[in-house]
């Protein structure tokens, strides 16, 4: 009878470790579907095609439903658990006298398990579809018409600039010279995040691929100063399935950054994908505002890549755009140098590697490869 009552803790402690032990298959699980998807396109983009849009209208159905950043605090609370459970693995350690191995690897057990958990839930709600085939693909675009240091792209660049230019004023114009663009007014966000949807909505006409069952619209984050010093302008989180966009940014970058996060939340992962997304699904809009967005996140890119290749050019056109940009741009500096520091240094390397971990091996430069899609959509209406 002893015996048995000895047993019983021994027992007791299998179970509590074999619970763990079954969650860790999962991260084999995923990283087998990653090596899959990586090596075949095909089972990849059948993925983002077949089971993504159902999986994440299923995930995203709820969390749709709140006007707040469910993530937000699913973030919050997943944070405060790690702390939680590190402290109570190493007070574990800590207090026994007797068996402090055991504690130890109980703990390292169950981080492991919450990691492959994480990574599991992370692989199917978003890491297949960074190898997918690329949305230039799906539109038939040619983004390698010229090379990189020819002549002919510098003139290709000088042409999209001022071009982008341009359409830039004319936006501008449009939403009156002396208007002010840089603070947010009540309900300006809830407006732009329905018109973000519907400007999505009317893409997916001209590209099917971008059809969805669910369109969840975007939301404000409370913590957007933090997201500001991170030098973050929003943020598409998986678990929740939500677009989350920084508010303490100028009014007129709001737009882009919602149709930005919404492109990741339509299964297109890569960066300067996500970008030309925005782009197209702004310019297409009838609102200006949303146009006047879109054009500047373009103008941005094709000024920056031009800048490298002929800056004579560059400052040409930047000097030439009219008084309303100027003050708007210089604003935008403004605003963005409160926030230069050690936080955004590191939350930009980590992003950088975080990019690099998912195939995009240009890093935080792979939101400028923008650009090649911009010349190559340019190509596509000149011929």
């Amino acid at each position: 009878m002893s015996d048995d009552i000895g047993d019983r803790p021994k027992r007791g402690m299998r179970r509590f470790l074999l619970k763990r032990m079954l969650l860790i298959p999962l991260g084999a699980v995923a990283l087998g579907a990653t090596m899959a998807a990586r090596a075949n396109p095909d089972a990849a983009e059948w993925y983002a095609s077949a089971v993504y849009p159902a999986l994440s209208s299923v995930v995203g159905f709820l969390p749709s439903l709140a006007s707040f950043s469910v993530a937000e605090w699913v973030a919050a609370a997943f944070l405060l658990f790690c702390l939680a459970y590190l402290a109570c693995s190493i007070r574990a350690v800590i207090v026994r006298t007797g068996g402090r191995g055991m504690a130890a690897y109980r703990g390292a057990m169950g981080a492991l398990a919450i990691v492959c958990v994480a990574f599991f839930l992370f692989t199917a709600l978003c890491g297949l579809n960074y190898h997918r085939y690329t949305f230039a693909e799906h539109a038939g675009y040619d983004v390698e018409g010229a090379d990189a240091d020819s002549a002919q792209r510098q003139e290709e660049l000088v042409s999209l600039t001022a071009a982008l230019a341009d359409e830039l004023g004319q936006a501008r114009a449009l939403l009156g010279d002396d208007a002010d663009l840089f603070e947010v007014e009540p309900g300006q966000f809830e407006r732009y995040a329905q018109e973000s949807v519907e400007a999505m909505r009317k893409l997916a006409e001209q590209y099917p691929v971008l059809e969805r069952p669910l369109y969840s619209p975007p939301k404000p984050v409370l913590a957007s100063k933090l997201m500001s010093y991170a030098n973050i302008g929003g943020a598409f989180f998986p678990f929740t399935m939500e677009s989350n966009v920084n508010v303490d940014n100028p009014s007129f970058a709001i737009p882009w950054a919602m149709a930005h996060e919404l492109a990741h939340q339509y299964g297109f992962m890569r960066e300067d994908e996500a970008n030309f997304i925005a782009y197209l699904a702004c310019k297409e809009s009838d609102d200006a505002l949303m146009r006047y967005s879109g054009l500047m996140l373009a103008y941005d890119n094709a000024l920056s890549a031009l800048r490298k290749v002929d800056l004579e050019s560059a400052n040409a056109i930047a000097s030439g755009l009219s008084a309303a940009v100027q003050r708007d741009l210089a604003q935008r500096a403004e605003h963005w140098a409160k926030y230069e520091g050690p936080v955004q240094d590191v939350s930009n390397a980590a992003n950088d590697a975080y990019l690099k971990a998912n195939d995009q091996t240009d890093g935080m430069r792979s939101y400028g490869r923008m650009v090649d899609l911009l010349l190559a959509e340019q190509r596509a209406e000149e011929e």
